[in-house]
């Protein structure tokens, strides 16, 4: 009797180890399936094998004294005058400062590489709108990438030196996708200075927003874009686009349009043109919402749709947002859970 019970030991020990390994692998493979996703906001605003968009180089100018960061234009024209907000609405997020000298970039061809498409004409026309960005507030999402499932947080802190926006998305209690914006205000409203975007087993990629010298550098690609006034990243567009809205009441009809430089963290850069669609109303966990609806058309097969969904009644703050780059792209879908505005 006692000998049987020793020969089923081993057995049983060696049962328990293939159970084991079994459960080893399962969490590897599921480990590897969220890895090969891109979590980042959809951005491949050009085919996978291109060229750089542009390459900007600035001309040799003599040395001036430093000045303190401004408003940067890439027009050699002066811009109109943009209507300016109420004092109340700038004693909310922006200090009082005095304008400074606008600074010019001048673009160039390279001479290394075959002629790079130059910038449009609808980027040399970006409109500036007036703006009002909403008080500090975090938002919370449920959030579906292909397949997978899981949650978002977005978190807005404005203040009086400027504003962080931060968006962090969990599968599983894994977070896969980490983006932050950092930057100050002016009168073309939120000014970003970096955006960083960490994807789950990826190195940290930046785009920099050299406000001074006038152009959009980048953490890995050598690529330069000129600094458009207004341009933004590929997170705080989330709260400028509201913010615009909010300032500009006209713009809440359907057929109004918003006109944006958006930069990514990848090299990438484009303009986004953003139609409302009208109101849409929009089940929520409140109950319904009577939202307008932005959609931003692609430009190539490749560029990234993007469908917006504002609440007036809530900051014009998205309530929902849908991003895909390409036919084949599983798509980014936010939906509001709750939001929290801080006092």
């Amino acid at each position: 009797m006692h000998g049987a019970q020793a020969d089923s030991r081993p057995a049983l020990r060696r049962r328990w180890k293939l159970l084991a390994l079994l459960a080893l692998l399962a969490a590897l493979l599921h480990a590897g399936a969220l890895s090969g996703l891109d979590w980042a906001w959809p951005q491949r605003d050009v085919p996978p094998v291109p060229a750089p968009l542009m390459q900007v180089r600035a001309m040799a100018e003599p040395p001036v004294a430093a000045q303190a960061p401004s408003v940067v234009h890439v027009l050699a024209e002066p811009a109109p005058p943009v209507a300016q907000r109420p004092a109340a609405a700038l004693r909310q997020v922006v200090p009082a400062t005095a304008p400074a000298k606008a600074v010019t970039v001048a673009v160039a061809p390279t001479l290394s590489a075959p002629p790079e498409p130059a910038v449009s004409a609808a980027e040399d026309s970006l409109p500036q709108y007036r703006t009002q960005p909403p008080p500090a507030v975090t938002l919370r999402y449920d959030m579906q990438r292909g397949p997978f499932r899981g949650n978002g947080e977005l978190q807005w802190r404005p203040g009086a030196d400027g504003y962080e926006l931060r968006f962090e998305g969990r599968v599983a209690g894994l977070a896969v996708l980490t983006q932050v914006s950092r930057g100050g205000f002016d009168e073309a409203g939120l000014a970003p200075l970096r955006f960083t975007d960490r994807r789950v087993r990826r190195p940290l990629a930046a785009a920099n927003f050299q406000r001074e010298a006038g152009k959009i550098t980048f953490s890995g690609p050598q690529t330069e874009y000129p600094l458009h006034a207004g341009a933004q990243d590929r997170l705080s567009w989330m709260i400028q686009l509201g913010a615009i809205v909010a300032a500009e009441p006209g713009l809440g009809a359907a057929g109004a349009k918003v006109v944006l430089f958006v930069s990514g963290a990848h090299g990438d850069a484009g303009v986004w043109s953003f139609v409302n669609l009208g109101p849409e109303t929009l089940e929520s966990r409140a109950g319904p919402v009577a939202a307008l609806k932005f959609r931003r058309e692609p430009r190539g097969p490749y560029d990234t749709t993007v469908e917006v969904w504002l609440d007036p009644q809530r900051h014009h703050l998205p309530v929902r947002a849908s991003l895909r780059a390409g036919p084949n792209d599983d798509g980014l879908e936010l939906r509001l859970q709750d939001m929290e505005i801080t006092p």
